[in-house]
């Protein structure tokens, strides 16, 4: 069953709306700067995970540590000087 012409005209008209709100609220400043915090979260706590998984593999792979674990013992130490 075909929709008639007026049917597809008011379907198109009302999807043309529909995209035109969408595209208002993309380039809304909130929009942008609320996706702008969301993808930089994202991001440190993706890299937070790699160089966690990074250091640990060379750790157990080399019996190197990357990080110093004293370090916070070293510089209390340096200041309390």
């Amino acid at each position: 069953m075909e929709e008639s012409e007026h049917d597809q005209r008011e379907r198109l008209i009302k999807v043309l709306g529909d995209l035109e709100d969408l595209t208002k609220r993309q380039v809304s400043l909130k929009f942008i700067f609320v996706r702008g915090i969301i993808y930089g979260l994202g991001t440190v706590i993706g890299a937070t995970v790699l160089i966690s998984i990074l250091s640990y593999s060379v750790v157990q792979i080399f019996g190197v540590e990357v990080i110093d674990t004293n370090a916070v013992e070293n510089l209390q130490n340096q200041i309390g000087r």
